[in-house]
């Protein structure tokens, strides 16, 4: 049976505003939007940490704030929506349940600092499926290392074929596929509609949602 690797914002969770539309109302301020960076500029910030994104966004974008201050501003929204409201797409809860009961080794791959997470899916009664976590805070590195790929196949004590990367961002499909790790790419429109043509090309298999996945596929 194939280990499987799920980034969570995108993918497992429907999510990617609460991070975007906060980016796009601050960068307002400066004349740009999200929309206005390239892939690899908007790769690069998606697989910053949180408190390493605040640092870009002082350094590169709103010069006038402080580190504590842009901080403050994404983790007041943030917070507030991993613990209380964020859901997961539909049908994902559903499909999870089934790969845990039928034995499934699953771990999670996600730029989003561990306790958001920790709190998203123990609200939603997931978090147990897992059997490990793999976040910037926890290990010291991006989604767009290779060592951090390297980290969930050890963990996983597989062969980097026998492991499968569910994701909706190009940056981190590239970047597992380097490692030798299956890639299923996953729409999330319109957060990564303009990244979906490239998506397509890089990963090894595409869904509209992990919902739709063959389990028989991956035996």
């Amino acid at each position: 049976m194939k280990k499987l690797i799920f980034d969570v914002d995108g993918t497992i969770l429907d999510s990617m505003q609460i991070w975007i539309e906060p980016q796009n109302k601050l960068f307002s301020k400066y004349g740009f939007s999200m929309n206005d960076l390239t892939k690899e500029e908007k790769g690069k910030i998606e697989a910053l940490s949180i408190e390493a994104m605040c640092q870009y966004i002082v350094d590169e974008i709103a010069k006038d704030m402080t580190f504590d201050e842009v901080r403050k501003y994404f983790e007041d929204v943030i917070y507030d929506a991993y613990k209380n409201y964020l859901l997961a797409k539909p049908g994902n809860l559903e499909i999870l349940k089934k790969l845990k009961d039928q034995g499934f080794s699953m771990s999670v791959a996600s730029s989003t600092p561990y306790r958001y997470l920790e709190m998203a899916l123990k609200r939603l009664e997931i978090y147990d499926y897992f059997d490990f976590f793999a976040t910037p805070d926890l290990l010291d590195m991006r989604k767009s290392d290779s060592k951090f790929w390297q980290y969930s196949i050890k963990k996983h004590g597989a062969a980097p074929s026998e492991c499968v990367l569910f994701d909706d961002a190009l940056y981190a499909i590239k970047a597992a596929k380097k490692e030798g790790i299956i890639t299923v790419g996953l729409e999330d429109f319109p957060w990564n509609e303009r990244e979906w043509d490239f998506i397509e090309k890089e990963a090894d298999m595409t869904l509209k949602s992990i919902a739709d996945l063959d389990i028989n596929i991956l035996k």
